[in-house]
């Protein structure tokens, strides 16, 4: 199997979880400006209900997703992969070890609310 087709499978594999609206967890921009509320997070990146339209650009964006539930704010590098007049899908660039952790405890917790 070539590099490029082991690299989609194992993109799948990992779960997304889907955030509840109700969870509020929201998205800023760097500079404190909410970018949008979360609506799924996985390991590789999320996807968001955004405040602006991001489906004609590829820059990369500095992140902070804040999860009230947990009590967690995690700064984050993504770049938009997907988007829509409703939602807007990003992929971590540069993910650090910290923000993994951090990202590994909100999809832990949602994941649980989710099966509840």
């Amino acid at each position: 199997m070539s590099k490029q087709s082991t690299d989609s499978v194992n993109r799948r594999r990992f779960e997304r979880v889907d955030i509840s609206r109700e969870a509020n967890v929201v998205v800023y921009h760097v500079n404190g400006k909410k970018a949008g509320v979360l609506r799924q997070l996985a390991r590789g990146g999320f996807s968001m209900e955004p405040d602006r339209d991001y489906s004609q650009d590829n820059k990369i964006y500095n992140f902070t997703i804040h999860d009230t539930l947990e009590e967690i704010r995690v700064t984050v590098n993504a770049r938009p992969r997907s988007a829509g007049k409703d939602y807007a899908g990003f992929e971590f660039v540069d993910l650090d070890a910290s923000a993994a952790v951090d990202i590994g405890i909100i999809i832990g917790a949602h994941y649980e609310h989710g099966k509840a």
